[in-house]
């Protein structure tokens, strides 16, 4: 049997959107899924997306959740990503509206709060000595931010920025600070913030893998918190305002420790339906050994 297409369900979660599939029934073979997430997450000639979420089999949990960015890289963590996932796990049977499941960045903990809310529960602990400060610079000497680093599942840099800034000196000034291996040998996420109202802050994210300021980043938006905290700036709920919608931040903070991080939003079904990879090349896909 000739595989001519393959199920897909895209979502979003604030704007940052996902393409989901199933790869419990549909084997992809592990050598290819670099060229296929380039291939799907490619607008015009496939079905685009900010990323590539695979759903497979866990041994411990509910099951495990594998994210790919449109560069082909595998990412350790998605906020919004796993938010999505997690209702589509939710949807299809494979777990309650209470459910754990694996990311390389650990177990998650997530909660289906209404028909389009998802909670969830990150595990890290930040302790006040994990958040990094600093200064950087531009290389034409245009821009000079103080800044804050730290890892949440994945490797994030936030900035509150002193005045606004136009959207394509995000997008340039992101890039270059994303790529400053002397600050970041492993690249980051961008999180520009700006103070919006009571216990309220902006975050634009120029996202690592993605390579786009995107509408929404989950981790970003917990991190772009955590440090607002650290800074006596906000308290527990707090509300972060993306480009696609608003995220709620819930924690737990003493002298020493954030922990207790979660974040809870919308998301959406866009579509759902088959997937043609010979549209864009079939050469992508192989079968597994049943031929499914």
């Amino acid at each position: 049997m000739v595989m001519t297409s393959i199920p897909f369900t895209k979502m979003n979660g604030c704007g940052n959107d996902f393409i989901i599939i199933d790869n419990r029934t549909r084997h992809l073979q592990e050598s290819d899924l670099t060229d296929f997430a380039k291939a799907i997450c490619t607008q015009n000639f496939a079905i685009g997306a900010d990323g590539l979420l695979l759903l497979t089999e866990s041994k411990g949990n509910d099951f495990k959740m594998r994210l790919f960015n449109p560069d082909g890289s595998e990412g350790e963590m998605c906020g919004n990503g796993a938010r999505c996932i997690a209702w589509f796990a939710f949807a299809k049977g494979v777990a309650g509206k209470t459910m754990t499941f694996d990311t390389k960045a650990g177990e998650i903990n997530a909660y289906i709060i209404e028909s389009n809310q998802v909670r969830l529960t990150l595990p890290e602990m930040i302790k006040s000595q994990e958040i990094h400060t600093g200064n950087i610079s531009g290389q034409d000497g245009s821009y000079n931010y103080q800044y804050s680093s730290l890892f949440l599942g994945v490797p994030h840099c936030i900035i509150f920025l002193p005045e606004k800034i136009s959207t394509e000196q995000l997008f340039n000034i992101g890039r270059e600070i994303r790529f400053n291996h002397k600050h970041f040998p492993n690249g980051t996420n961008v999180n520009f913030v700006e103070i919006a109202g009571n216990n309220t802050i902006s975050v634009r994210t120029y996202e690592r893998g993605v390579e786009k300021v995107t509408l929404a980043c989950g981790t970003g938006s917990a991190s772009s918190i955590v440090v607002a905290a650290s800074k006596q700036l906000v308290t527990s709920p707090a509300t972060v305002q993306t480009l696609g919608g608003n995220l709620t931040i819930d924690f737990l903070q003493d002298a020493t420790y954030i922990k207790a991080i979660s974040l809870q939003g919308p998301v959406n079904v866009v579509a759902q339906g088959e997937y043609y990879p010979s549209s864009f090349n079939s050469n992508l896909i192989h079968l597994d050994k049943d031929g499914r």
